[in-house]
């Protein structure tokens, strides 16, 4: 703490803050009133998040005041407060319950603050970081329950009355659409009507009579105000005529009374909910669409029919995904930061996010733009000149997405002074293609700054794949919907301009990310990467990154570094503030983050985001080891192009030219024995395994070549007639056309030599190294990669060495990255594993590991056992690279 509070030095919520540490740009400021009872508020803020609530009570009237500050602290999305009055201090939480009253501790008096220091140290920025209030606090008092978050809230009780608007409306067409526009109206009116904007516009409540009945005729009047006071394009239309009446009522008394609130009559506060609050809120609420079933037999004649209703999520079908505040405020932070420290005028950038969502960006980016420009020139009325001038600018082609954006950004201008009339945004947030630049208008433009969170889409799901491969040049291959978005963003940016996007970290090593590597690092001089690794800010289909880039018109060599920071937790409380800090400082090492300089990228290579100390460290191997792929052929398994048909189970033999089998579409069959290979799926190889299969593969192959169909039909006519029955199905493959084979054939058939020796074995995706054996060279492997070692008394030996968490860590830093902790592995993921040069030159050290590996091998899977042996593995593998003078992390 700064100083012990006293009662002397805590007489307002500024001396109180102070008290703890808190700088006053990290306060906003507040009278709260509720009835008489008056209390000087501070919110304290770490980068932009709220954290702690410091009050002090200048006027009562009777009534408890923690009531009025936990509710404030509530609507504030701040869990932990501390209110102070003349006989002490009482530290409280607005997300805890106790017994359905506030959850507050035990009041420390004046005399006794000097025992309670570790309590009173835990509400310092620092001891909100560490997340000590709730340690301290549950050692005196455990909560009985908790709150939901007040968005949570607001969206479960407003789901609810959506759920009532679909299940009896007389017509169900466009209510869904219709009611999500009446929230929006009813948002912004209440923040009016409590911010006490305009008292000419009259409280919606007055249009409620009793609990369920709709009074038309004075709504009509409110939007006629609310037009004519309020403005923006909002309230053009009256949406409430196809909506039930008790579900108008019902939603208009949930924006008025919180549910399980505790304290006396608690009631909604607009005016204390920030706006992104209400943005995320109203954001979740679209992130699905309720749909109606028939309407069923009407059984009662008294009561009203009652449909179906069905939810659907949107977010996956159209690759959207919620940003968290941590993301837009850390991107939108850094990226106009760099933009400031390099135009010291007066004149505001150009910002756009042509993938805008509920805005989140937008929002963000004004609250950046706005404090920066307060400073200089406070006189002005910012806000109103960044929308007027075309400063912001928003683009999503869904038009639900757009109203979100629209919402979330009145809502934030609310906040100005002087805010009513609310700008009109018709034409500067609009509904449009964002690949498309021809349907943006006035928008069509070169921007300073580019920000957002592209979709994430695979190809698969992209439509008309031909006119986008024309336009844009990372539209090749397998190529993700994501990386136009960067090729957009980089045609828009004006000279010198910089980007923020969230894009899949798949981008930064895969093979199909190659296009979009190229353009950014000829196009842009990268200035941070941020790598969120296998942890999930938001729930896509794809694992995280961001990049920060500044555009260049003209070749300029590239900067020697580039900030990387990689995210190896999202378990911390104010993960924004701690990237803000790496960015920073460029240099951090916790649980939550690591962040390092590293090689700028360049070319369309897989980046290698490697520190110095790992270049160094890597270099040193390279000294004292030789590539894997120098003493193993790495190919890939076999591609059939219809696993279905060829890869089969075995059912029965009879020890002669005939077998059973069964293929993948439940058919059983017979066929000749010597077209039949033991083989397994890449999927199927497990950890250690001495393969054993009882699957097959049909493979109709001599030496590398197709048995001709006069053979087969000679020689094989069981097989024959199997391909004839499905000769129109195979003969579809498309694949196969590539490769001009014959309707029976494998579209990869792969090198029988390699094939028939032995080999090591891994599926394409694993959470770590986790190489198989065949030792006696008689699996044909379906899909994976497969080690062939030159020379086969290395096998045992490289498996052990290859499965060790040492080697696997080493194999992490270069492996692209995927749901689960997955990595891939395949020829170019692991052809460069550092073999150490004393396993080629120790035969002790090979019969060692050898040893360790059949002992392995025949030890039950996550059994004690194996867990000894592969320990000891692991600290054999890193004494030897000790002894080489290696240091390659713990075991």
């Amino acid at each position: 703490m700064e100083y012990l509070p006293t009662y002397d030095n805590t007489r307002s919520s500024a001396g109180l803050a102070a008290a703890f540490g808190w700088a006053e740009q990290d306060l906003k400021a507040l009278d709260i009133q509720r009835g008489g009872t008056v209390i000087n508020v501070r919110k304290g803020l770490i980068s932009g998040e709220p954290a702690a609530i410091f009050g002090t009570i200048t006027g009562r009237n009777g009534s408890d005041p923690l009531d009025s500050v936990a509710l404030y602290a509530y609507h504030a999305s701040a869990p932990w407060g501390v209110l102070a009055d003349e006989v002490g201090l009482t530290v409280f939480n607005s997300q805890w319950l106790d017994d359905s009253n506030w959850f507050r501790l035990p009041r420390i008096s004046w005399e006794r603050a000097e025992d309670h220091r570790d309590l009173l140290d835990s509400l310092t920025p620092k001891g909100l970081f560490d997340r000590q209030p709730a340690r301290l606090a549950t050692k005196l008092r455990e909560p009985t329950d908790f709150l939901k978050p007040v968005d949570d809230s607001l969206v479960e009780r407003l789901d609810r009355w959506r759920d009532q608007a679909l299940r009896y409306a007389r017509h169900t067409d466009k209510v869904d659409e219709l009611l999500q526009t009446f929230y929006a109206q009813l948002f912004v009116l209440r923040t009016v009507e409590d911010r006490q904007l305009d008292g000419r516009v009259e409280p919606v409540s007055g249009v409620v009579l009793g609990s369920d009945r709709f009074n038309r005729q004075e709504w009509e009047k409110i939007l006629e105000q609310a037009q004519s006071m309020i403005g923006s394009d909002l309230f053009d239309s009256d949406v409430t005529t196809a909506i039930p009446e008790h579900v108008l009522a019902g939603v208009i008394n949930e924006l008025y009374v919180p549910h399980r609130v505790p304290g006396s009559n608690p009631r909604y506060n607009f005016s204390w909910i920030d706006a992104d609050v209400l943005g995320v809120a109203y954001e979740k609420y679209l992130a699905s669409v309720l749909q109606p079933t028939s309407l069923p037999a009407q059984v009662d004649l008294f009561l009203p029919a009652e449909r179906g209703v069905e939810r659907y999520s949107i977010r996956k079908s159209a690759g959207a995904y919620y940003t968290p505040k941590y993301i837009t405020n850390y991107i939108s932070e850094t990226v106009i930061d760099d933009y400031f420290k390099n135009d010291p005028g007066l004149d505001p950038p150009a910002i756009i996010d042509f993938s805008c969502g509920s805005g989140s960006f937008l929002v963000a980016a004004i609250d950046k733009l706005l404090r920066r420009l307060k400073l200089r020139d406070p006189a002005r009325s910012w806000a109103r000149e960044l929308i007027d001038g075309g400063h912001i600018a928003g683009i999503d082609i869904d038009p639900k997405a757009v109203t979100a954006a629209r919402l979330h950004l009145w809502q934030r201008l609310i906040e100005e002074p002087d805010a009513l009339p609310l700008p009109n945004l018709a034409q500067v947030v609009v509904t449009a293609d964002g690949l498309d630049t021809s349907t943006w208008g006035a928008l069509e433009r070169k921007y300073n700054i580019v920000l957002g969170n592209p979709p994430f889409l695979a190809t698969s799901l992209v439509g008309s794949r031909q006119e986008l491969e024309a336009r844009f040049v990372t539209a090749r291959g397998r190529y993700d919907f994501s990386s136009l978005f960067v090729e957009q963003a980089l045609k828009i940016l004006a000279d010198e301009g910089y980007l923020g996007l969230v894009v899949p970290n798949r981008l930064f090593r895969n093979r199909s990310g190659a296009p979009v590597r190229r353009l950014l690092t000829e196009q842009a001089h990268l200035r941070a990467i941020v790598d969120f690794g296998t942890t999930k800010p938001f729930d896509a289909d794809a694992y995280v990154g961001c990049i920060i880039a500044k555009r260049i018109f003209e070749p300029q060599a590239a900067p020697a570094k580039v900030l990387v920071i990689e995210v190896r937790s999202l378990d911390a409380d104010f993960l924004a503030a701690l990237l803000l800090a790496a960015q920073r400082d460029r240099g951090q090492n916790s649980s939550t983050l690591r962040a390092f300089s590293a090689q700028h990228p360049a070319g369309d290579a897989p980046w290698m985001l490697l520190s110095d100390a790992d270049r160094i460290s890597r270099i040193k191997i390279e000294e004292v080891s030789v590539r894997l792929d120098s003493v193993a052929s790495i190919p890939q398994g076999i591609r059939t192009g219809g696993n279905d048909f060829f890869y089969v189970s075995l059912i029965s033999e009879d020890g002669g030219p005939l077998s059973r089998v069964e293929n993948g579409f439940g058919e059983e069959f017979i066929i000749e024995s010597a077209l039949l290979e033991h083989s397994v799926y890449g999927s199927q190889v497990r950890r250690y395994d001495n393969i054993h299969t009882s699957y097959r593969l049909i493979y109709p192959y001599r030496g590398n070549i197709a048995i001709s169909e006069p053979e087969l039909e000679q020689r094989y006519p069981h097989a024959w007639s199997y391909f004839q029955r499905n000769r129109d199905i195979l003969s579809s493959r498309a694949s196969l056309k590539k490769s001009n084979g014959r309707y029976y054939e494998l579209i990869w058939p792969r090198d029988e030599i390699w094939l028939r020796r032995p080999k090591l074995l891994i599926r394409d995706l694993a959470p770590t190294t986790a190489f198989a054996v065949d030792p006696s060279g008689r699996i044909f492997l379906v899909g994976g990669t497969a080690v062939v070692p030159e020379d086969p008394e290395l096998l045992l030996a490289l498996m052990a060495y290859l499965n060790s968490s040492v080697i696997n860590n080493l194999v992490r830093q270069t492996t692209p990255q995927f749901r689960g902790s997955f990595q891939k592995f395949e020829p170019q993921h692991i052809q460069g594993i550092p073999i150490l040069d004393r396993i080629l030159e120790d035969e002790a050290l090979v019969e060692q590991l050898t040893l360790y590996a059949r002992a392995i091998i025949d030890t039950e899977e996550n059994s004690d056992t194996r867990r000894t042996l592969e320990t000891q593995v692991n600290e054999l593998v890193l004494s030897i690279a000790e002894e080489r003078g290696l240091t390659l992390g713990t075991a």
